[in-house]
């Protein structure tokens, strides 16, 4: 089984890869990886075709061609695309889109030792530019392959590092792999986080056992399953169910102080 990773700045792909890598046997292939092969075959540096792809996004393509290229050759080997885009070239592979908070993320970048790279005066700032990179670079995927990255119907499973650990995450993404491999998913599965679920509906309302949910400017709302929500808020629970719906709803802020207070907890990112 092959499994394509992408998802947001700061989600923690790498760590979750390298622990795939370390308990579960994937051989990791990223971007850098591919990039280096694919400049041994030119005869050039990795410095100079990441120059010459910065001047001409159409030499995106030999990477990606090397990942189909790769999907093809070891279909059915153990492999991880730590990639952005390899979830729309490798062939037959198992996608997955890694989530985090906004504010979490950019707490994580902003603590981590990234070198003189990638430094920020404050959270808030990382926040900022993380934010504004990402969706420099998904409009860059947009031009370049007519694809939307954020789309969560992109993938066969959405899965939230906010609250849980990176062993629990490799451990459900392996558990949903092989799920996946028995049968095809007919639809997103979806794993997030209760802390990033933002209630459209009082606390104690009982309005079914699935948590359903729509997304705006890319935060999760709940359409129904508030009891669920709150239940699972208590419990601290480091991962829920959700399912992607479309439907209309009223957000309103002042609910979330009340699932705060009933969970003993307080939003990262607040809508």
């Amino acid at each position: 089984m092959q499994i394509a990773f992408s998802g947001k700045l700061g989600s923690g792909k790498s760590t979750v890869c390298k622990i795939l890598n370390e308990k579960y046997g994937y051989e990791i292939y990223s971007t850098g990886t591919i990039q280096r092969k694919v400049a041994e075959d030119m005869g050039i540096s990795t410095l100079e075709l990441n120059k010459r792809m910065s001047e001409d996004p159409s030499l995106d393509h030999i990477i990606d061609d090397a990942v189909v290229e790769l999907s093809r050759k070891r279909a059915g080997d153990k492999l991880i695309y730590d990639s952005r885009m390899a979830w729309h070239f490798a062939e037959n592979t198992f996608k997955v889109y890694m989530y985090v908070d906004p504010t979490v993320a950019a707490r994580r970048v902003f603590e981590a030792d990234r070198g003189d790279v990638e430094k920020y005066s404050s959270v808030d700032e990382a926040k900022e530019k993380l934010i504004a990179r990402s969706l420099e670079e998904n409009k860059r995927f947009k031009d370049i392959y007519a694809v939307d990255n954020f789309d969560y119907k992109n993938y066969d499973l959405i899965i939230d590092s906010t609250s849980a650990t990176p062993e629990q995450i490799a451990e459900a993404v392996v558990t949903q792999a092989q799920k996946y491999e028995n049968e095809v998913f007919s639809e997103t599965q979806m794993l997030l986080s209760p802390y990033v679920l933002f209630p459209t509906k009082p606390l104690g309302t009982d309005d079914g056992e699935e948590i359903k949910i729509c997304l705006k400017n890319g935060l999760h709302f709940v359409i129904s399953g508030h009891s669920v929500l709150s239940a699972m808020q208590c419990g601290k629970a480091s991962l829920v169910a959700a399912k992607l719906v479309d439907a209309e709803f009223e957000a309103d802020p002042a609910l979330l102080g009340e699932y705060e207070k009933n969970g003993e907890f307080e939003y990262q990112t607040r809508p």
